[in-house]
């Protein structure tokens, strides 16, 4: 599913932000996809699956404890659409485990898929009136955010990271550029190229 990531309005939100995780994950395990396929890995892919499965398990805390409660509790006529996402969580985590193979990042995608666009199709409507980003509560907690959003910036179109940008505070505004820069090394070194593309919904686009 190819969610749009601005609102109607051209505006961005929490949504947006959501999906920007989205179309990451995705762009992520396509290039472990083709790497697998294409090239013998060493230790910098190696540390780009514990990176990338550190994220994705995050990503499903953040939202068992957190967002799908609160939307659960707004919203009970989706109760049992939280009940599957739960359930591919707990599908999805123990994979997270195993050691990095063609035949894991397979099935990974494929539980991923199903997963993230149900999701967006329950969630993502609730979140688009959201609009205010929370400052960052300490220094550290700023660098975190500026290197997940250099992150899932990868492979997005200019005109939706303009919006998102206008949502941030400023202060980590300012540390996306180079966030970015050392996100862009990284990538050069695990994939041999940096993303790019111009994707305007949840799935990437090359």
């Amino acid at each position: 599913m190819a969610t749009q990531l601005l609102n109607d309005d051209g505006t961005a939100s929490m949504a947006t932000l959501l999906m920007t995780s989205h179309h990451a994950f995705r762009r992520d395990i396509a290039c472990f996809a083709r790497a697998l396929a294409h090239t013998k890995w060493g230790q910098a892919l190696t540390d780009e699956w514990a990176r990338f499965r550190a994220a994705l398990h995050g990503h499903h805390v953040v939202e068992d404890t957190s967002m799908f409660p609160d939307l659960r509790a707004k919203h009970p006529e989706l109760a049992m659409r939280f009940d599957t996402l739960e359930s591919h969580h707990r599908a999805i985590d123990p994979l997270l485990e195993r050691p990095l193979s063609s035949e894991l990042i397979g099935e990974l995608a494929s539980l991923l898929d199903e997963h993230l666009d149900l999701e967006e199709r329950t969630i993502i409507p609730h979140l688009r009136g959201a609009k205010e980003f929370p400052p960052p509560p300490s220094d550290d907690m700023l660098a975190l955010y500026a290197d997940g959003f250099a992150w899932s910036s990868g492979g997005i179109a200019d005109a939706v990271l303009t919006q998102v940008f206008a949502m941030l505070p400023p202060a980590l505004v300012a540390k996306l550029p180079a966030a970015r820069a050392s996100f862009d090394d990284r990538s050069r070194r695990v994939w041999g190229y940096t993303h790019t593309g111009a994707s305007i919904t949840s799935v990437p686009r090359n």
